[in-house]
């Protein structure tokens, strides 16, 4: 970590169902400098059963924030599911912030935003558990209609901002981009997630970017 830049001490992150954004944050969340002391067995999801038996780590992990969740999306809710005292960037994710993004650039925080076009992030849904899923909470959605509806909504939302924030939006190819701009530590494993892709996201059908002010680029 550079010794000339102010460590943030959140890292805020969302994008609709089926954006694939539990993966990209999984790509960063073994990182020595985020702080994990929110990781509890019983809130962990694995989209295959083989995977969990091979001793991989899992698909949804650590705190989800917002409708249906244990803790909702204010800021006051966020250090609650992290241990006191605890060091390292604690990562706040919610589906619900990309309506809030505006909002929540008055914290001056890195936030990831995952996007991918909806009828893909529906599909992708469905192939990773859909309703049989026990984590993070989405009988909130009730059926497939809403939640198409809300992944549409939350989509034009992510869309809407990225457009109007333009000169803060960097887009990143893999895990090294995004620890690299965030400014933190590579994760042990990162070599063997990404398998050496430099177009790590593209390959997994994955757009991310990153919100942050003033943009990794002007320094």
């Amino acid at each position: 970590m550079s010794q000339n830049k102010i460590k943030p001490e959140y890292i805020l992150a969302t994008g609709a169902p089926g954006s694939r954004w539990s993966g990209v944050v999984k790509g960063i969340y073994y990182s020595p400098d985020i702080n994990q002391s929110d990781y509890k067995k019983e809130n962990i999801f694995y989209f295959r059963d083989e995977d969990e038996d091979e001793g991989k780590k899992p698909n949804h992990f650590a705190t989800y924030f917002g409708a249906g969740q244990k803790y909702g999306v204010q800021r006051e809710e966020w250090d609650k599911p992290f241990k006191k005292d605890s060091e390292g960037i604690k990562i706040i994710k919610s589906h619900d912030f990309a309506y809030q993004l505006d909002y929540l650039t008055k914290y001056v925080q890195p936030i990831i935003i995952v996007y991918r076009s909806p009828i893909d992030c529906f599909e992708w849904w469905h192939e990773a558990g859909g309703w049989d899923i026990k984590y993070p909470n989405y009988e909130h959605y009730v059926d497939d209609d809403m939640l198409f509806l809300e992944i549409e909504n939350q989509c034009a939302e992510i869309q809407r901002f990225l457009h109007y924030n333009k000169s803060h939006i960097t887009k990143c190819e893999n895990p090294y981009e995004l620890c690299d701009f965030i400014d933190i530590r590579y994760p042990k494993d990162i070599f063997s997630h990404t398998k050496g892709q430099y177009n790590f996201y593209e390959e997994n059908d994955t757009n991310c970017l990153l919100y942050t002010s003033p943009s990794p680029r002007d320094s």
